[in-house]
């Protein structure tokens, strides 16, 4: 087996792992503080609460490890950052026709994936860095 650390990671590549590392460590952060808040809570809503924080949670550890996939060039982490990016514009989209998201929001919502779906499947050295 080839040994990966070899390949070159591209900048952007390097720059989206620390994005996704950097979110992932604050949501755990915010899931970690929203549990402590609900052993304050009682009731229903301690219950609806702690569902949410452990949905939470499971996205930020699925951050972590694209994090540590795409750092690393693997070939899943491709992949992987690019179906959540296409769930993230699918989000921005229904926001914007559904929920009447504000413009702000909407296009960081909107712009961000693209950018991001844009560079991972426009650029060569992308590609070949993961062997797609």
């Amino acid at each position: 087996m080839e040994n990966i650390s070899r390949r070159a990671r591209p900048l952007g590549i390097t720059i989206l792992a620390i994005i996704l590392a950097v979110f992932g460590i604050l949501a755990l952060l915010g899931v970690i503080l929203g549990f402590i808040g609900a052993s304050q809570i009682g009731g229903a809503a301690a219950g609806a609460l702690t569902v949410a924080l452990i949905i939470a949670a499971i996205f930020a550890i699925a951050y972590l490890v694209l994090a540590w996939g795409l750092w690393t060039l693997r070939p899943w982490a491709f992949w992987a950052t690019a179906v959540v990016m296409v769930l993230s514009l699918l989000n921005a989209l229904f926001g914007l026709v559904v929920q009447h998201t504000a413009l702000s929001g909407l296009l960081l919502g909107l712009i961000i994936p693209i950018v991001v779906l844009i560079y991972l499947f426009a650029d060569r050295n992308v590609r070949a860095a993961f062997r797609t």
